[in-house]
C-alpha cells in the first residue's frame, strides 16, 4: 500500500493544474490517470479561449500544462480507480495496480459518454463515435450527424465540416448553448444542415452504422457524434453515497464535498460553466482547500 497526504484521481487541466500548486507548496501527493494525462483537451482540436495563448491545438495546451508540472518533477502514474473507502480519518483507493492510502482525495476525473440512443451502444466504434478529433478523417467525404447543444458539440460540428461531404448538427433541447460567434461560424459553413429540438429514435445499420431514424425522417448517414449524453466519471464514488447534482458532484468553495477530505475539481462538479480555465481554476482554489484541511487533521 502506498501513503500520501493527497491523492489527485485524474490527470487533466483540474488535476494538473492541483499538482502544480501542492508541489510549489510542498504538500506530499500522488496524481494518477486511468489514460495519457491532459483530459478532454487530447479531443479538442482547437482552443481559442486561454488567457495567456493565441489559438492552439488542445494537445499542444495539454503539452504545457504536463511540462509545468514535469519540470517540478511531479510524475503521473497510471491507475484505474475501481473502490474508494473512508475508514476513519484515511481514504483507502483501489486501482488496478495499487492501493493508495490518503489523508486528502481529489477527483478530477471529468466526464463520462452515457449511451441514451437505441443503437448508440451497438455501434460504437462502428460509425458511433464522441470524438470527432479522432475519428473525423475516417468519414471523410461522407454524411455524418452530430447531436447536442452545448459548446464542445459545436466545435465537434465546425471540425468535421472541414472534413466531410456534410454535417447533420441537431440540437436535441430548445437551443444552443454555447457562445454566439462559434455557432456563427457553424451556420455559415454551407454544408452543414442545422434542425432544432430534435429526438432521434434509432441509430440503424448492419455491420457499421448507415441511417438515424428521426420522429419524421430518416438521415443516411455514415457516422454519428451524440455528444448530449456526457455525465460525470465519478461511479466508484457510489459505495460513500456521495451528495450529487444531476449526476454531478456537489461542493462548496473550497471544492471540498459533503465528505470531509473528499475534493472534486473540473467537469465532474456541479457548475455553470465547464471550460478549460474554469478546470484550472477549480485545482489552484482546491489546493487552499486541501492545504487547510490538513492543517486541521493533522493538529
Amino acid at each position: 500500500m502506498m501513503h500520501t497526504d493527497v491523492l489527485i484521481i485524474g490527470a487533466g487541466p483540474a488535476g494538473l493544474s492541483l499538482a502544480l500548486y501542492l508541489k510549489r507548496a510542498g504538500i506530499p501527493f500522488v496524481i494518477i490517470d486511468k489514460s495519457a494525462p491532459g483530459g478532454k483537451l487530447l479531443n479538442i482540436a482547437e482552443v481559442g479561449n486561454y488567457p495567456g495563448f493565441s489559438t492552439l491545438s488542445g494537445f499542444e495546451l495539454a503539452s504545457a500544462l504536463i511540462k509545468s508540472v514535469t519540470d517540478l518533477g511531479v510524475s503521473i502514474d497510471y491507475g484505474d480507480v475501481s473502490d474508494v473507502r473512508k475508514e476513519n480519518e484515511k481514504f483507502i483507493v483501489t486501482t488496478d495496480f495499487e492501493t493508495y492510502e490518503a489523508l486528502a482525495v481529489a477527483v478530477g476525473t471529468g466526464l463520462s459518454n452515457v449511451p441514451t440512443i437505441k443503437g448508440e451502444k451497438a455501434f460504437y466504434g462502428k460509425g458511433v463515435s464522441y470524438c470527432a478529433t479522432c475519428d473525423g478523417a475516417l468519414f471523410k467525404g461522407k454524411d455524418v450527424v452530430v447531436v447536442g447543444h452545448n459548446e464542445k458539440a459545436v466545435e465537434e460540428a465546425l471540425y468535421l465540416a472541414n472534413l466531410v461531404n456534410k454535417v447533420y448538427f441537431l440540437v436535441d433541447e430548445a437551443d444552443v448553448n454555447s457562445s454566439s460567434a462559434l455557432f456563427e461560424s457553424l451556420v455559415n459553413k454551407p454544408n452543414v444542415d442545422i434542425s432544432y429540438n430534435v429526438k432521434i429514435n434509432e441509430i440503424k445499420g448492419d455491420t457499421a452504422v448507415t441511417s438515424i431514424s428521426l420522429e419524421d425522417r430518416d438521415i443516411s448517414c455514415s457516422a454519428i457524434f451524440p455528444l448530449s449524453g456526457e455525465k460525470s466519471a465519478s461511479a466508484f464514488l457510489a459505495p460513500l453515497g456521495l451528495k450529487t447534482k444531476n449526476g454531478f458532484i456537489v461542493v462548496d468553495s473550497s471544492m471540498m464535498s459533503e465528505i470531509p477530505g473528499l475534493f472534486a475539481i473540473g467537469d465532474v462538479i456541479d457548475k455553470r460553466l465547464r471550460q478549460v480555465v474554469t478546470a484550472c481554476s477549480d485545482g489552484a482554489i482546491a489546493s487552499t482547500g486541501i492545504s487547510s484541511y490538513l492543517r486541521k487533521l493533522k493538529r
